[in-house]
């Protein structure tokens, strides 16, 4: 054993053996170099910022709707944006958490669950129409004989997403108030998208439906009514992913806020987007959600905030398959 040993120094101390130990090193040097590299390129933050937008439409208006904004970020901030859009709610607020997202345009329900789970930051809300809040408008066709919430016991009713604030959360407790228990004496449909839940009323696929107001307004024109308007609820905010709101929080801050109350021309190209958000943004805070938390307390329960999505559908609730 002690020659082996012997052996093993000797090589080393030989002019060939320092050739090979030499070798060795420097394999050794060049493997710890392109491993050390992608440990430090995997930690550093890819060359495009992720805004993620919820599946509130069908994807196509989504981007029709939101690439205006991610461009103007993108010029406006120094950052390279690139929007992400997404099918399911909890999707969405997973990868903002876990900082896959640097930001995403979040629902009122959806945001505070984000909260709840990651102590997300609000930045800016919607200013749509120069409202601070936002309504759910429940509808009916033209020629439906319904005209009052009460007239809907035994009815088949339209819901967006279960995590929808304005096509669900609302609704429900509008249903509530008026002695209606989604599941039990209504009979509960989800078709995802305010758009399509709206759709199926006027196909007769269910009798009447919620969704938020600035849809609503566009099917009054064509052959649905409002029967029921939510109370005023806090507009849908811009988040950031935690330990952002002091780096690309003050970004979008400055950028969608400040920015345009100085600079006209910002102003002016703001004008020449969707509806729902040409009219701007404002600077928002958490304790500005503290009704939307007491609503879902009130409609689905303590576990409001944690339930999964499916399990915040009505009892008897189901995806129309037609």
């Amino acid at each position: 054993m002690t020659g082996s040993r012997r052996r093993s120094r000797g090589a080393a101390s030989s002019p060939k053996g320092r050739a090979r130990a030499s070798i060795v090193s420097l394999l050794t040097l060049a493997l710890l170099t392109l491993f050390g590299a992608a440990e430090v390129a995997a930690q550093e933050p890819e060359d495009s910022s992720l805004f993620g937008v919820v599946g509130f439409y069908n994807p196509r208006l989504l981007y029709l709707k939101y690439q205006p904004l991610v461009d103007y970020l993108s010029e406006t901030t120094g950052r390279s944006w690139e929007l992400k859009i997404y099918t399911t709610y909890d999707d969405t607020v997973d990868d903002l958490c876990e900082g896959r997202l640097s930001a995403a345009y979040l629902g009122p329900l959806t945001y505070v669950r984000a909260h709840e789970q990651c102590a997300a930051v609000p930045v800016v809300r919607l200013n749509t129409g120069d409202s601070a809040t936002i309504q759910s408008f429940i509808m009916v066709r033209n020629d439906s004989p319904i005209t009052k919430l009460e007239e809907l016991d035994g009815k088949r009713f339209g819901f967006g997403s279960p995590l929808s604030t304005t096509s669900h959360l609302a609704p429900r407790s509008m249903l509530k108030d008026a002695g209606l228990e989604p599941g039990a004496n209504i009979d509960c449909h989800y078709f995802e998208h305010h758009e399509k839940a709206a759709r199926a009323v006027l196909l007769g696929q269910v009798d009447a439906c919620g969704v938020r107001d600035i849809v609503g307004s566009r099917f009054e024109s064509r052959g649905m009514r409002i029967i029921a308007r939510s109370a005023p609820i806090e507009n849908f905010p811009i988040v950031v992913s935690p330990g952002l709101a002091e780096s690309v929080g003050v970004e979008i801050l400055e950028a969608l806020f400040e920015a345009p109350k100085s600079n006209a021309t910002l102003a002016r190209r703001m004008l020449s987007w969707d509806p729902e958000i040409s009219s701007g943004f404002r600077p928002v805070e958490d304790k500005d959600y503290d009704g939307v938390r007491e609503l879902a307390f009130r409609v689905l329960g303590d576990e409001a905030l944690t339930m999964s999505a499916e399990r915040t559908r009505c009892a008897s609730g189901r995806s129309w398959r037609g």
